[in-house]
């Protein structure tokens, strides 16, 4: 029987990468700023999700880190981005 936060964790990852092809074919710089933002998201939250399956916290100081790192990312990205949308 598959645990119920595994199920989570499969639902979410399939999410992320939905998102992550969504990447790809983004009109502007922007669109696909937006889908990385939620692929991370998304795969963050499985990265939580596994951490509660599995009870290892350090699988959610990864996590942490990582949508950290992100977010410092987008905030670069918005105040240093150019004005163009190549």
């Amino acid at each position: 029987m598959i645990d119920t936060w595994l199920f989570a964790v499969i639902c979410l990852i399939f999410l992320s990468i939905c998102a992550v092809v969504r990447i790809i074919p983004g009109p502007t710089r922007y669109d696909r700023l937006v889908a990385l933002n939620t692929a991370i998201t998304l795969a963050a939250g499985a990265a939580l999700a596994l951490s509660i399956s599995f009870g290892n916290l350090f699988i959610l100081d990864a996590a942490i880190a990582l949508l950290a790192l992100c977010f410092a990312g987008t905030i670069a990205i918005a105040r240093f981005g150019k004005g163009d949308e190549a």
